[in-house]
């Protein structure tokens, strides 16, 4: 890669970033497609983030992606979101337009691309699980109901928040069933033991000796489990699924397909998925 006068620089904002792997799959992909751009991890801080995002104007930058704990409240200092990303209450992509900052949002759609790697139909009439109801979860709560899914249930230890969410779909996706499940066993096992998909969006199973987000034995063999975390790429909850029977899915893909959205944005270009998914695997695995 060779950086001069003309290379258009795009990046990650988020606090902190040193564990980011975009960089490695998004550099990857411009230079397989022979872009003269460069995708770099910018370290900022909450009170400096109207500071960032007017860099971006004055910089020329084609866009950012945002993390952790920009966002949702990056949304105060760009001009515009779209309706997926103001359903969902948060931006994780920026696109530059000429001056005019857009928000989108590519966490839901980003694991919709994942999951039809394995689960071709998708959602669509299917009966939805999430354990987790923060940013991960609403984004895949709000893609869910834009897609159809038969019904979406909630759950977790934070249940003002769950709840909070349960209705927020349910104003906006009418005539889909959403309910939040309280937190107890007996009850979590009744909804679980009749999901189609069970999304874990916790962040359980980062570390070896972290517990379950539920007893394996809820499950239904046959169930697609979707694990968010993707390092280990096998958590224990998705090994104890598949010894269940279940079909599983780790969150690789998620953080591969919206990236590839986030790169779609800014480029209008198609992405060169399989070269990002080398390079991801690589950067998280090797």
């Amino acid at each position: 890669m060779k950086i001069g006068g003309s290379t258009k620089t795009t990046g990650l904002f988020g606090f902190p970033v040193k564990h980011t792997a975009s960089p490695a799959f998004q550099n990857a992909a411009f230079d397989a497609l022979g872009l003269d751009w460069v995708y770099l991890p910018f370290e900022v801080k909450p009170e400096k983030l109207g500071n960032a995002v007017k860099a971006i104007r004055a910089l020329g930058m084609p866009g950012v992606n945002i993390t952790i704990p920009h966002k949702e409240m990056v949304i105060d200092h760009i001009d515009d979101i779209t309706h997926d990303a103001e359903a969902i209450g948060a931006v994780n992509t920026i696109q530059n337009i000429e001056g005019m900052l857009m928000g989108h949002n590519t966490d839901g759609k980003g694991f919709m691309r994942s999951l039809l790697e394995i689960e071709p139909s998708g959602v669509k009439g299917k009966n939805i699980f999430l354990m987790g109801s923060g940013g991960a979860g609403r984004a895949i709560a709000v893609q869910s109901a834009i897609e159809h899914a038969a019904s979406i249930y909630f759950c977790d230890k934070d249940e003002p928040r769950a709840s909070a969410l349960a209705r927020q779909i349910q104003l906006r996706f009418k005539p889909i069933p959403v309910k939040q499940i309280p937190f107890d066993e007996e009850e979590i096992a009744d909804s679980v033991s009749k999901a189609d998909i069970f999304v874990d969006a916790t962040p359980l199973g980062m570390h070896p000796d972290d517990p379950m987000s539920i007893n394996p034995e809820w499950l239904t063999p046959g169930t697609l489990v979707a694990d968010l975390v993707y390092n280990p790429p096998v958590t224990r909850l998705v090994a104890a699924a598949k010894k269940r029977g279940c079909r599983t899915l780790n969150g690789l893909g998620m953080l591969l397909h919206q990236g590839t959205l986030s790169f779609e944005i800014w480029t209008g270009m198609k992405a060169p998925i399989d070269v990002m998914r080398k390079a991801l695997e690589e950067a998280v695995y090797k």
